[in-house]
Order: C-alpha cells, then structure tokens, then sequence
C-alpha cells in the first residue's frame, strides 16, 4: 500500500470520527463544594450552556432539549457565543430554543464574543441592532440576560448572585494575550458581594486570575472548544484565539478558593473540527455547601 493511499486512508478516519464527534452529545457532571453557599442552595443543579454557534441537535434542537431535560436542572446558565456573528438572520431560531427551556427552570444567560459583535449589525427598518433585537425576543420568554449585570437568586429566604461580564473585544485578539487593566472589572461590574457566593458568567477563560482576585466564586466559561483536537496526556491543541496548547481548555480548575468549568462547548465555528475525546458537552455543576 502506498503511503500516499495510507494517508488517505487515515485523513478518511479521521474526518469520520470528527463527524462522529460533532453530533455525539455528552453531559459532565461537576461537583463545587464551598462554605459559602446556602444551605438552601445545597445539590441544586445547574445546567450550563456554551458555544452552541447556532448549531441543531436534532429538528428544532429537539435532541439538546431532551438531554438538557434529562439533566435535571434548578437553573440554566449560559456563558455566551449561543449564536454566530455572521449569521444574525438566525438568532431567532436559538432565542426560540433558549426560550423553550423556561418551561424546564429559570434561564440566566452571559455574553461571549459573538453575542457581543452582534451589536455592529443594525437591523434594517427596524432601529435597533441585532443584539437588540435577540435579547429582546429573549425576555419575550422570560430570559435573563445579563450584560456587566447581576442577577440575585433566592431561595428559601437565602440567596447566590450570578453575574454576567461583558468582556472587551480587544481581550479576543487572535494570536497574542492582552493584559486585564488593574480595576477593569470592578469598572465593569463593582465590587463582588464578599459575603455572597457568586458565579461569574465570563465567557474567556484565560482571565481566571482575574476573575478569582475580582471575588468569583464560580466562573463559568467557554470559548476554547475543548482545544479542538485533543492529543492524550497532553489535552487542547488550539483555541480560536490561535493559541497552541492553552491552559484552560476544559474542565474544572481551581485558584485560591474559586473554581472555574471550561465548558468545551457544543458546537463549531471558523475551524469546524472537534476531535480526540472532545465531544459536545453540558456541563452540570452540583453545588455543595462545604462542611
């Protein structure tokens, strides 16, 4: 056999198995344990959702329902890039989707770099941008979303914050890591509530240092994909930032009392690839008051 039909061979393989990949929905469940949450908020579940890039799962995301169903959640949570920027004609299909899940539990949703963009795109006769016109079909459902805002939950008389942080386009750039300026997240967002156990809906995950100083507890992030394709022993490949081998590319890590979950996402976008163990994936975070 030539070599020549052997690497064919293999890039066939290959192809196949990222197909395979792309459409084989997984849940992960995560287990956070701190002393701050409450007692009333001890094995609540929650759902979260990253990097969807108007992908379907099934007609009408019918099979992405029936998994997130399955999950069992007290509250979805979103960490952003739900849709594409290129394709703001379809925002009305995923804000459809994310508003069916209201009849499962509340629905919190944080912005990624794509949801962000969408605001340089004015729909025409209409007045607003696309952003606008997505979020305000959201709420329509009883969505909320959370721009450099935060939300209070409660329950039972007790209560956790969720915020959501809209990061800087200029912390996206390809190829290079621009340095978080001192104070930039309390401009963004003020102080965190010290006494509160917060999460923090922060789409990026390479600003965890900053995230963890700024006061979250719980970040939930996305972005990496999962690294793209995922070598063993070694984990992520690439980001879409173009960053080879990043740090936080999926899973749970942890600095100095806070954690962070790297969602790897569900869908794809500029490099429609997911391989090496890197399927689409829910996180589930079990919250657990630490004894």
């Amino acid at each position: 056999m030539s070599l020549l039909l052997t690497g064919a061979i293999i890039a066939g393989a290959c192809l196949l198995r990222s197909e395979y990949e792309k459409v084989c929905l997984k849940l992960k469940t995560y287990v956070i344990e701190n002393d701050k949450i409450p007692a009333s908020f001890d094995g609540v579940r929650i759902a979260v959702l990253s990097d969807l890039h108007n992908k379907k799962f099934g007609v009408n995301n019918e099979e992405l329902y029936r998994y997130l169903k399955a999950a069992h959640p007290d509250y979805i949570l979103s960490a952003g890039d739900l849709i594409t920027k290129t394709k703001p004609e379809e925002t009305g299909d995923v804000a459809q989707f994310v508003g069916s899940l209201t009849k499962l539990c509340p629905v919190y949703l944080g912005n990624g770099n794509h949801e962000i963009k969408l605001r340089q795109y004015d729909v025409p006769g209409l007045g607003v941008t696309a952003y606008d016109r997505y979020v305000r079909h959201l709420q329509q459902f009883g969505v909320t979303v959370l721009a450099d805002e935060t939300a209070v939950i409660e329950r039972d008389g007790e209560s956790i914050c969720v915020t959501g942080l809209d990061l800087g386009l200029e912390h996206y750039a390809k190829g290079t890591h621009v340095a978080m300026k001192k104070g930039y997240m309390e401009a963004k967002l003020g102080q965190a509530e010290a006494d509160k156990f917060h999460i923090l809906l922060g789409h990026y995950p390479n600003y965890f240092p900053e995230y963890a100083a700024w006061g979250a507890d719980l970040v939930l992030a996305g972005h990496m994909h999962g690294g793209t394709v995922r070598l063993p022993g070694v984990g992520g490949l690439m980001s879409p930032n173009f960053e080879f081998f990043p740090t936080y590319d999926k899973g749970l890590f942890t600095r100095k009392g806070s954690a962070m979950v790297v969602s790897p996402g569900l869908g794809t976008h500029s490099i429609n690839v997911r391989f090496g163990d890197n399927f689409p994936e829910i996180p589930v975070i079990v919250l657990r008051k630490k004894k």
